[in-house]
């Protein structure tokens, strides 16, 4: 914890708090691997669609084909000049018969109270009551800008508004346990394919829009592309991966910060027992290789190497076997710097008994009588 509490460690912490082995383990499985195509979500690209009238005409003749649910992942801003094109949406809206969350937006956070003061909603909300809708303001870690996660509910000025992530799930599943019992999801970026029908084209999709999830978004806006583990991708997909999360209830289970820590020193104490312990049968050989090996620490750094490879081959296991995610990083890097911390200590070891003649102190493996 020392590099949190001094200013020039500082870049180090941070780059540790950002980093995560799961977005190595999404890397290699999305690498080479052939992917698996979603048969759960599909996605309706929109890029190139803004005249409302045609809008709704696309909303409607995906609800003809009676998907599960429908998420809309645009926010209809202020009414304009199109008064028909106005009034096609508002038909539209007042007439969806599917399940269908309607995207809005928070604003104005005040972080003295902890919450959203304010929402942008599609202008036909003023008209028309809107059964559900959720929020699509994207989460990104403190540093990095690396999205890993998606609100599921945030506090709002007078309720809990919950995202358009979470309505769908809910709608998609009725169950309410999956978007209550964390506050954010975790996202699952596993090696997949969401089907992505053109607009123009719905119904010659019909068998990925009957009886599936289905996201109208923009594919192709350079505006909505966010960094992720696998890569930029647009921020529709990154909904497709964060429901198919929830409702395949796959969400990453993530070690708590006291346990990981507790494991961290264990796994590092073993490894320093290991180390030592061969380091000293070698430096006893008769041997001159096996000596050498001992004496000047290549052997050492060999135990260290195999045994960050061991873990990470570990948590790689644990990760996509049981999806049970385990920082690393901490671990890795106190195994990295064992020899040195090793040095350091044999040094203040020597220092001190070469000062004061305290029993207790001749029991450590570098006491010295030379000294």
């Amino acid at each position: 914890m020392l590099a949190f509490n001094i200013s020039f460690l500082n870049p180090v912490a941070r780059t540790i708090d950002n980093f995560r082995m799961t977005d190595v383990f999404y890397e290699i499985s999305n690498t080479g691997a052939e992917r698996d195509t979603s048969g759960l979500v599909t996605i309706v690209d929109m890029t190139d669609e803004f005249d409302r009238s045609r809008l709704a005409e696309i909303i409607d003749e995906i609800q003809a084909l009676e998907p599960s649910v429908m998420g809309i992942d645009i926010v209809f801003d202020g009414v304009r000049n199109d008064s028909i094109g106005n009034e096609r949406l508002i038909e539209t809206v007042c007439s969806t018969v599917s399940p269908t969350i309607w995207a809005y937006k928070l604003t104005h956070w005040n972080s003295d109270e902890g919450q959203f003061d304010r929402s942008y909603h599609s202008f036909f909300t003023e008209v028309v009551d809107v059964e559900h809708e959720g929020f699509i303001n994207v989460q990104r870690d403190t540093n990095g800008g690396t999205i890993r996660t998606l609100g599921l509910h945030r506090q709002g000025a007078n309720e809990t508004e919950y995202s358009l992530t979470a309505q769908v799930a809910l709608a998609a599943t009725n169950d309410s346990s999956i978007i209550t019992q964390s506050r954010d999801c975790n996202i699952c970026y596993t090696s997949t394919y969401f089907p992505v029908v053109p607009a123009d084209s719905i119904a010659a999709y019909a068998n990925l829009i009957r009886s599936h999830i289905v996201l109208l978004g923009a594919m192709h806006d350079i505006r909505d592309q966010h960094y992720t583990p696998i890569g930029k991708i647009p921020g529709v997909e990154i909904l497709a991966y964060a429901i198919q999360t929830l409702v395949q209830r796959r969400m990453p289970i993530e070690f708590p910060l006291w346990m990981s820590m507790m494991l961290t020193m264990l796994i590092i104490w073993f490894i320093q027992l290991i180390q030592q312990g061969v380091t000293n049968r070698l430096s006893r050989s008769r041997s001159s290789m096996r000596q050498y090996l001992g004496n000047s620490g290549m052997a050492a750094s060999i135990i260290s190497m195999i045994a960050m490879v061991l873990l990470v081959g570990a948590c790689f296991v644990l990760f996509f076997r049981w999806n049970i995610y385990f920082n690393t990083a901490w671990a890795i890097m106190g195994i990295a710097l064992l020899d040195n911390a090793r040095e350091i200590y044999e040094l203040i070891i020597r220092m001190v008994a070469s000062r004061v003649d305290w029993q207790w102190l001749k029991r450590s493996m570098y006491y010295s009588d030379d000294d």
